[in-house]
């Protein structure tokens, strides 16, 4: 037999690197999901159903979501604002909903008040409620400072061009975010104040992205902003749109742009009557009756 026999030495060699199998263990997937993580999950399940046609059903789906956190209302709005930076086309549908669920979802306690001594002879003062509405604001408010916050920390030691890509997306954001704003103001859900934050920061800009932006939210929401206690803020926008049109007039292919914010200023000289109506996404069933019409 093989008694006896001196076994080989093991091979010190390089070691092949140990390969991650399909049903390696993972201890995250172990691990129960929290409230949280059911929540948003279920809410992601529908948001990513959620088109005009089924939007009453789901949106009732999202209301009937159990909710017992105040972290979880904030979890839903900040979903559903990401997904309609996302969707950027589908904003107007998004704001849509957050109007029907506003006054739907639950409200909780604001985490985190001081206990204040009651004033002798005076009532204790309510404590401020935590609602979606208040989510929503504090949400867009964030957006704003974190854009803030980018053009402070510029990174130093980035290269021009990994700088220039940063800020872009960084501006694309942005405008996503005055986009849905703007959406929402049309819902009636923001005050007007957030508007004129959104307009003037728009008018500091000759990108042309955010000149295209400043048009369009114009086109959404002028006509709200136009009232008389407003008029004087108003003429100032639409001077800097003027003067801006004839400054990019005289770059390098300004001309569309040019034309572009002199169709806006002629848009307010008309009431806001537009020239053509404007579309957004339309349901199987608008189209089809459209096609019915043309065939």
């Amino acid at each position: 037999g093989g008694r006896g026999m001196v076994q080989a030495p093991l091979s010190m060699g390089p070691v092949k690197p140990l390969e991650r199998t399909e049903n390696a263990y993972d201890i995250s997937k172990t691990k129960p999901a929290t409230h949280y993580d059911l929540v948003m999950k279920e809410l992601r399940g529908i948001l990513n159903k959620l088109t005009l046609t089924n939007f009453e059903k789901l949106t009732a789906d999202i209301i009937n979501i159990e909710m017992t956190d105040p972290e979880e209302l904030k979890g839903i709005v900040s979903t559903i604002f990401d997904k309609s930076l996302e969707e950027a086309h589908f904003c107007n549908m998004y704001a849509r909903l957050c109007n029907q669920i506003k006054d739907k979802l639950p409200k909780f306690p604001e985490p985190d008040q001081p206990e204040t001594d009651p004033v002798p002879g005076q009532e204790k003062p309510p404590k401020k409620e935590l609602t979606f509405k208040r989510c929503l604001l504090n949400k867009c408010q964030e957006e704003f400072e974190r854009a803030d916050r980018y053009d402070e920390l510029a990174d130093d030691s980035a290269t021009a061009a990994e700088r220039a890509s940063k800020s872009r997306k960084v501006r694309v954001r942005m405008l996503g975010n005055i986009k849905f704003i703007g959406e929402l103001f049309a819902q009636k859900i923001l005050n007007e104040k957030i508007m004129h934050e959104c307009v003037k920061r728009l008018l500091s800009s000759t990108e042309e992205d955010t000149i295209e932006c400043l048009c369009k939210l114009m086109a959404t929401i002028g006509k709200l902003l136009d009232h008389p206690k407003a008029k004087h803020y108003m003429d100032y926008y639409f001077d800097q749109m003027a003067l801006t049109a004839e400054a990019v007039g005289k770059q390098p292919n300004g001309n569309r742009l040019k034309f572009m914010l002199r169709d806006t200023v002629d848009l307010r000289k008309a009431n806001w009557v537009p020239r053509r109506e404007t579309t957004g996404p339309k349901t199987i069933e608008q189209i089809r009756k459209e096609a019915a019409r043309e065939g």
